[in-house]
């Protein structure tokens, strides 16, 4: 996907939350989205996801799918099956009272592998376990991966990961890298990142963008923004490595 000139704003308000951003997720590989809270790097993940909240609206912007134009709406009515969003609670995003496997099998594609081996895929060795839950009688760790698992059951073109870590413990972070690179060499998927963790993203990033005030202000390889930071606030999150 490409994202040309996108602003974004409230409804009714001449403010922009989004300025002029200009983003390129290039198939089967790993970009990075960096910003800290507040940035409008969430914004712009529903965005494209086709999940924009109501009070706010698009004032002007490009999108382009495969190198061909497309509308927010054309975004909308292929939301899930060719781009899956999954936001920063896991467990919101999946229905409490309906147990995983039902939850799993509703959306798997026909020819797509069993559940149970997914899961097995994600490390949930317990996978019969997992599949007769509730989200609610799950770790935040497990609601993560049940609904990566959703992801790789439904295969789509485009994974969209907003801050997958943030409501996890450390021991599932220190995992997670490897989770992300499975999936992307497994199930050939092309995986847009969020968070405000640069350390995380180090060794899986193809690409990393640099938002700041709703701006992108600075992209490049890990290792050009590590060598050369230019703007100040990714010298400040570079600081920290």
């Amino acid at each position: 996907m490409e994202v040309r000139n996108l602003n974004v704003s409230l409804r009714g308000r001449a403010f922009p939350i989004l300025k002029s951003i200009h983003v390129k997720i290039k198939p089967h590989c790993i970009t990075a989205l960096i910003g800290e809270s507040g940035s409008g790097k969430t914004i712009f993940s529903r965005t494209i996801s086709g999940l924009l909240p109501e009070n706010m609206v698009i004032d002007s912007g490009l999108f382009y799918f495969k190198r061909k134009k497309i509308s927010y709406q054309w975004i909308q009515k292929n939301r899930g099956r060719t781009i899956f969003y999954t936001p920063q609670n896991a467990a919101a995003s999946l229905n409490p009272i309906i147990k995983i496997k039902t939850q799993l099998k509703e959306v798997s594609r026909s020819g797509a592998e069993p559940v149970e081996k997914i899961l097995n895929n994600l490390s949930m060795r317990d996978s019969q376990r997992i599949l007769n839950a509730y989200p609610f009688e799950l770790s935040g760790g497990e609601n993560q991966r049940c609904l990566l698992a959703m992801a790789i059951a439904l295969t789509p073109q485009l994974l969209i990961l907003d801050e997958p870590v943030t409501s996890v413990d450390g021991q599932f972070r220190k995992s997670f890298i490897g989770y992300i690179q499975k999936i992307k060499s497994k199930y050939h998927m092309t995986i847009l990142m969020i968070t405000h963790n640069l350390a995380l993203i180090e060794h899986i990033a193809d690409y990393v963008y640099i938002m700041y005030g709703g701006q992108i202000v600075e992209s490049g390889t890990f290792g050009d923004l590590i060598c050369q930071p230019r703007h100040t606030y990714t010298k400040e999150i570079v600081s920290y490595l």
